[in-house]
Formats: structure tokens, sequence, C-alpha cells
């Protein structure tokens, strides 16, 4: 009896050697394990905002460690659930006569659950599990309940110094994204900073955050820390998989093992628990915020109270972050096209040619007119052609690279700049323009055809000019050359050009 006391007090005091919680919870199960001697043991904390209690660490259940990981319980539920709801620990003999055992080993025969109390308040409960019958008797509870007791002290300050460092994790989180608001970083670098900061709130897991798409009710992951190769295309329905659902209903998804999912959609390889929470701007859902792990049940709701205020922050930030996208594109964009204004083309004209510049490349500058533009707007109407400006807009963008850029420079007049080209691409380029020019079909509201041309002008630097400036009067140059010859035609600043004075006297034929 000595012997058990002493083991007992030298138990008692190695819970307290630690301040991390699940340090603390391993430390229980050995002490417990040496006291007890039994063959499989859970320790289960109390959640008194659910009211459940939740498997935190296991000792033996053989391959069902796992399984017996995932088990919740309503407090009053099982042989765990009367201890904690009745304050007091239960022993039973044999389990196949108690309706109350919940299992959570197929072997088992006797099972005892102790709650773990401290001023009446339950912090959780040891449950111990034999393969025999009859296996714990009265002095192996006793020796629970004192540990216990000891335990639910030391849980008891773990988690009030866990719960107050996660408000000091939250608070921080939420200062960091709010100070985002007050800036003027464009949509990608907020999503960045907004990833930084959730991957600390969630340190096991890959984050992600999936904007909807409301024309195609779809979400697009637009950006990802530590997710699958390409998950950057990956288009996902309202509705499907853990991210869709919670897009549609507006509310957190919590999947504890992915792998009973039905609907699945893989984003991080081997995943194995998974969080989502719905981005909220006045009520209506803008996107997802992801937390993927490849640990089981690795998320509570522990994880879902600060990653919620979090998430609600976040769209606020995102949303900002999205108009001021918007605003700067429409402030460089043409509303009628879609393509670059002016001034924004300029800019990038002298972005690249200092490029070329300075690692010895070409590239060639097209500029565009669309032909007797004036008497389609005076026979068929200004919308007729307004839909014929549109339409050379998009062949423009399907026959062009992306790299490329195209602008709409005012009026009839399109321009190109074809980066990393040669005189000889740029000519290339134009005639299959002018082609697929000619071949469209456009239909005025009255229902006659309309034909579409182009008249087009080719500079390329450095052959036909070394600044800005010099580029553009060639390209500018040889398109009027090609109007003042007839038009649905191009012209290389290489051929002979026009006087410039005369080139300004027949400036805006039409």
């Amino acid at each position: 009896m000595n012997e058990t006391l002493t083991e007992l007090y030298n138990s008692t005091c190695r819970i307290g050697l630690s301040d991390d919680l699940d340090d603390l919870i391993s430390i229980v199960l050995r002490q417990a394990k040496e006291l007890v001697g039994f063959d499989h043991c859970a320790l289960m904390l109390y959640d008194q905002e659910t009211g459940r209690l939740r498997v935190r660490q296991v000792l033996g259940y053989h391959d069902r460690q796992q399984d017996v990981l995932g088990i919740q319980l309503p407090r009053g539920r099982g042989i765990s659930g009367w201890a904690a709801e009745n304050r007091q620990a239960l022993r039973v003999n044999d389990v196949s006569k108690d309706r109350r055992y919940v299992q959570g080993l197929r072997e088992a025969r006797s099972n005892m659950a102790v709650p773990l109390l401290v001023a009446n308040q339950v912090a959780g409960v040891i449950n111990v599990e034999s393969e025999r019958l009859d296996a714990f008797s009265e002095t192996h509870e006793k020796l629970l309940t004192v540990l216990g007791s000891q335990a639910a002290l030391a849980i008891m300050a773990s988690r009030s110094r866990e719960r107050l460092q996660q408000r000091i994790d939250q608070l921080n989180a939420l200062y960091r994204i709010s100070q985002l608001a007050s800036g003027q970083d464009d949509l990608d670098t907020t999503l960045t900073a907004i990833l930084s900061v959730t991957e600390e709130l969630v340190p096991e897991g890959h984050v992600a955050v999936l904007l909807l798409d409301e024309a195609n009710r779809s979400l697009i992951v637009r950006a990802s820390r530590g997710y699958s190769e390409g998950v950057g295309l990956l288009r996902i329905p309202l509705g499907l998989g853990v991210t869709g659902r919670c897009a549609e209903t507006g509310e957190v998804q919590l999947a504890r093992n992915v792998s009973e999912l039905e609907d699945y959609i893989e984003g991080v390889r081997g995943a194995q628990s998974e969080i989502a929470l719905p981005l909220k701007v006045d009520g209506r859902v803008i996107g997802v915020l992801n937390a993927e792990t490849p640990t089981p049940n690795a998320y509570s709701e522990d994880h879902v109270r600060p990653l919620t205020v979090v998430a609600q922050q976040a769209a606020v930030v995102i949303r900002a972050a999205q108009l001021n996208d918007e605003m700067r594109r429409l402030a460089v964009t043409d509303p009628l096209t879609g393509l670059h204004n002016r001034r924004y083309f300029v800019e990038k004209l002298e972005e690249h040619l200092h490029r070329a510049r300075r690692y010895g490349e070409s590239l060639a500058l097209l500029f565009l007119d669309c032909d007797h533009l004036k008497n389609i707007n005076d026979r068929h109407g200004h919308l007729s052609g307004d839909r014929a400006l549109q339409a050379l807009a998009d062949v423009m963008k399907i026959t062009l690279r992306e790299t490329d850029v195209l602008a709409r420079l005012g009026g009839d007049e399109f321009a190109a700049l074809l980066v990393s080209s040669d005189r000889d691409r740029a000519i290339e380029v134009t005639g299959r323009l002018r082609r697929t020019i000619q071949g469209l079909r456009l239909i005025s509201d009255d229902g006659t055809d309309i034909e579409l041309t182009v008249s087009a002008g080719v500079a390329v630097y450095p052959a036909d000019g070394t600044d800005v400036k010099a580029v553009m009067r060639e390209a500018d140059m040889a398109l009027y050359t090609a109007k003042r010859e007839g038009r649905d035609q191009a012209v290389t600043a290489s051929e002979p050009a026009p006087d410039p004075v005369d080139a300004k006297q027949e400036r805006r034929p039409g």
C-alpha cells in the first residue's frame, strides 16, 4: 500500500511539469497506466460551449486509434458522458450488460470512467477499457480519482493559458488584417498577407482563399499555400465538396475525416482534415477561407472560433481590395472594348522599350485604323459602329499573345505592342489580323451586312527608332501611308513614308 501511495504522490507531482496541454495529457495517461495497468485509455476534454466530450489523446486501441480520436460524446451519453454529467466515477464490470457503453474497442469487456473535477467543474474524463471482465477495482477508481483531481487543475490552468494565447493570436491577426484595409495593395498582395496570418492560427494546415465566380456559380482558388500543383486551375461548383457547401450555405464546414465524404475534392495530397469558413460582406458570400492537413481530426471548435472572426475581417479587406483593383482597371481600360487606354499603353511601351534596350531585344509596334468607321456610323447607326470596334478588339485579343499589350488609342485607332518581336513576326501577325477581320460577318440593326477592314502601320525597335516618340512616329506615318494609298492594307516603316507636313494635312480622313 505504501508503494502505491508513493507512486500516486510521484504521479501527481509529475503532472505539473509541462505547460503544453498535449504534453500534460501524455503525462497524465502514462501516470494512469502505471497506477492502474490498463490495456487501453482515452482522455476526453470537456467543451463547455458545445457541451461535448472529445477524445484528445489515447493509449492502446491497436489499429483503432484514429477512429477513437474522432469520438465526441454529448454530456450524459456513454459511460464517460454519464461520469461527466453526474460528476462521479463509474465502473462497468461487463460492458455487454450496460446499454450506456459506446464502443471504443471491439474486444472491450470492462470499462471505467473517472471525471476530472475542479470545484465541481468538469475538465474532462479519463476512460479506461480492458479486454478482461472485472478488470477495475475500487482501489483503481480511487487512485484515478486522486490523479484526476490533480490533472483537472493542471488541464484547467493549461486551457486558460491556451485560450489566452489564442485570444492574443486572434487579436494580433485581426490587427494585422485590419491594417491591410488602410493600404492600397492589390488583391494578390492582400490575399498573400491574409494567408500568412491564417497559417499562424492553423500551423498544421495548408491554407487557401477561394473567390466566388457568380456568373459560373463556382469557386476559383485565387491564392494558396501548400496545395497541390495546378490547384489554381481548379473550379469548384457551388454545393460540391467542403468548400462548395460552405459557399452555398454560408456556414462553416468542419470535416474531421475527409475520407468519409463522397464528394471530397482533393486540394492537399493525403489530406485527412479540412475546415472551410465563408467570407461574407453584407451577408453575401464572396469566397471561402480554407485549411487542410494530412493529420486526422486536426480541427475542432477551438479552431472555428478564432478563424470565424478572422474570416469576417478578411472578407471586408478582400472586398475592398477587389474594388481597388476594379478602380485601377477602369482607370487604364477603354470602357467600350475592354482594351487598355492610351495612357496605359504609352507607359507599357516605355517599360518594354527600356527592357529591350537593356537586353538587346527587339519589339514591334502596330497601329490599326478601322476603315470607314464614319460611313458605318452614318449608314447603320452608332451602335453598329460600336459593335464594329468591339469586333476588332475581340479579334486582337484572340489573335495576339497574352504577353502583347493591346490598346484602343481613341476613336477608330488601335495599337498593339508585340513584345520580343522582329519585323517578320510583326508582318505575319498584321496579315493574320487583317485576314481574320475581313472574314468577319457583322450585321447591322437594319439587317444589312457590314464589311469591316483595317489599315495598319508597323514600326520596329531599334531599326525604325530608338525611343518611344520615334517608334510611335514611324508607326503613325506608316499607318497614314496605308490610309492614303487606299486603306485595307498594311505598311511597314521601312517603306517610303509621306512628307510629315502632308501627313498632318491628311490626318483623320475618316
